[in-house]
């Protein structure tokens, strides 16, 4: 019975031994993103990934909008000039400044920054309710069901999640045992949350969607330098490793280089007035 399954203890049992967070934990993965925090700045103007979101969301000009794990604000910035207001959450101090340059650079005056963990923002405290609340590949939090209720609790219409559907592997099956001499073990996907919170009584909606990926580089380097600090490594053979692979995977095209990957993602939703929480 699906009723005695532990979801949420699984949860957090694959979140501790996900390969990722067994080499970056407490404040050393907040500085792993103070530090790609310039990259992905610059990486949300090369893709179309926040308007195939924006485009599922049900807002209209008087929203509010919370953002959870709002980084740089590949969503936070586009939403901005379409609601109200928006609060941005983050840990990283440096994934904010770069979100506060970039509102700067647009002409907007409508976003909230709070550097804080999910875990430690106060409903009324830091926070007031808003009309969304949108949390996107941002889910990382050991106690899953409190911060769902958290979740639930600051949003006054709806609630979306966006994560990975089945395992995101990508380059990382065949470079981390290369490297690290172990098999490499990603975190829970979408059918956990879904579960913690069929638990909790929200019935939500879910839409699995099928998209391509893609990154452009301006040459070999730049790749390689992008998944050095991916996998946190220095050292000049893990980084041959790397260009190895690398050199045969890439595609060459308009004078560029292409990193192009299949992604299979999940998006959780439910809206506030029909959750009732056990």
């Amino acid at each position: 019975m699906i009723e005695d399954i532990d979801w949420t203890g699984m949860w957090k049992e694959l979140m501790q031994n996900a390969s990722w967070s067994r080499r970056r934990r407490g404040s050393d993965m907040i500085n792993f993103w103070d530090k790609r925090a310039r990259r992905y700045s610059e990486s949300i103007k090369r893709h179309n990934h926040a308007k195939r979101i924006i485009a599922k969301l049900d807002i209209d000009p008087e929203c509010t909008v919370l953002g959870i794990g709002a980084g740089p604000g590949t969503l936070a910035i586009p939403l901005a000039k379409m609601v109200r207001h928006i609060t941005a959450i983050d840990p990283s101090k440096g994934m904010l400044e770069y979100l506060k340059e970039n509102a700067v650079s647009e002409g907007l005056k409508n976003i909230t920054c709070i550097n804080k963990k999910w875990e430690d923002v106060a409903i009324g405290r830091d926070i007031a309710e808003h009309d969304i609340v949108i949390a996107s590949h941002s889910i990382t939090m050991l106690d899953i069901k409190e911060a769902l209720s958290k979740m639930n609790d600051a949003a006054k219409r709806y609630v979306y999640i966006f994560t990975f559907a089945g395992a995101r592997m990508w380059d990382y099956n065949t470079l981390w045992p290369k490297i690290y001499g172990e098999e490499y073990q990603p975190g829970p996907d979408y059918i956990y949350l879904y579960n913690v919170l069929y638990e909790m009584g929200i019935y939500a909606n879910v839409e699995i969607t099928n998209s391509e990926y893609k990154q452009q580089f301006s040459n070999l380097d730049e790749v390689v330098a992008q998944w050095k600090e991916n996998l946190d490594v220095l050292t000049p053979d893990a980084e041959e490793v790397i260009r190895s692979h690398l050199s045969e995977n890439l595609i060459e095209g308009d004078g560029a280089l292409w990193s192009k990957r299949e992604m299979r993602s999940a998006m959780i939703w439910w809206r506030k007035n029909v959750a009732k929480i056990l």
